[in-house]
């Protein structure tokens, strides 16, 4: 059993499906719903983690790629452009888990495997290169 976030995209014409249900009794797949977004059945966005076999969770991806959402492989909500990014280390100074750090050639490193998505990151850079993506 293996497990991975996805970033999920619902246009208009995808509100409605029966989704979750069509995972969890087709595909014996367990999620978590870690993020969502509605904007007044224009459109949505859902952060999932998926918990299955590697080929259940494959299928289930097909489905929803079949239904017009979009499927997106993310190893964090929290993403850094490079190309704003001054490595000023204002954001290291509010992440408690040590997500973000200054190398010694004063590079900024983002860990995926450490944020908490608290987003406190976001709100601290002074030239908004970093961002969520939900």
């Amino acid at each position: 059993m293996i497990a991975k976030k996805i970033l999920l995209s619902f246009p208009q014409k995808s509100a409605g499906q029966p989704m979750a249900m069509e995972l969890i009794k087709t595909y014996h797949l367990d999620f978590n719903i870690l993020k969502a977004f509605i904007d007044d059945n224009i459109k949505g966005t859902l952060l999932i983690e998926i918990k299955g076999e590697e080929a259940d969770i494959e299928a289930g991806i097909v489905y929803l790629r079949e239904h017009q959402i979009g499927v997106r492989d993310i190893q964090s909500v929290v993403e850094v452009d490079e190309n704003k990014c001054v490595s000023c280390g204002a954001c290291t100074a509010v992440c408690a888990v040590g997500a973000l750090e200054m190398t010694v050639d004063w590079s900024l490193v983002h860990h995926d495997d450490k944020c908490l998505e608290c987003m406190l990151c976001v709100k601290a850079c002074p030239m908004r290169a970093i961002h969520a993506l939900i």
